[in-house]
């Protein structure tokens, strides 16, 4: 098994983007956290531009299977990706509590279907860990880091791994 090296914030975090090794300290940062099935997920907050409820998807043939489909919000056509599928996650289907959370990655808005949207959190350089040694072999770069509170832990995931496919 490869040794997972200890890593900086994906650059999806461009205002946040430190190394915790060295002694730089990072500055804590909020992250809106959201629920697929019984876990806890978390995103900048400053990636997050709304959060809508969901509203009529068109399909998009020959689209990858976590890709709905295309949402007109407001005037402006962006994708829709359901983060169950892309986490390969199984699904339960529609929820009352289902929310897409637009965000903006390099430029590109991009709604993501959750089954609820929990709270805003704030996050002390303490309270992150890094991913297990273990996840690397299969390490998708989906997830940054861990977020460990008393009550759970919340993994923070990296939105331009979520959105853009390594190539290859």
């Amino acid at each position: 098994m490869k040794k997972k090296e200890s890593k900086p914030y994906s650059s999806d975090w461009s205002d946040k983007k430190r190394l915790l090794e060295g002694g730089n300290p990072l500055d804590p940062f909020q992250i809106v956290t959201f629920s697929l099935g019984r876990e806890s997920y978390g995103i900048p907050i400053e990636r997050v531009r709304e959060i809508i409820r969901p509203t009529p998807i068109t399909l998009i043939p020959h689209t990858p299977p976590y890709v709905l489909g295309l949402l007109n919000l407001r005037g402006n056509v962006i994708p829709v990706i359901d983060l169950r599928l892309r986490l390969h996650i199984t699904p339960e289907g529609e929820a009352k509590n289902n929310r897409i959370i637009v965000v903006e990655i390099e430029g590109v808005v991009v709604g993501m279907m959750v089954d609820s949207v929990s709270s805003v959190m704030t996050v002390q350089e303490d309270m992150l860990t890094d991913t297990p040694d273990m996840l690397c072999e299969t390490d998708d770069g989906f997830i940054n880091r861990v977020i460990k509170t008393d009550q759970r832990l919340t993994v923070l995931l990296n939105l331009q791994a979520m959105v853009y496919p390594k190539a290859g």
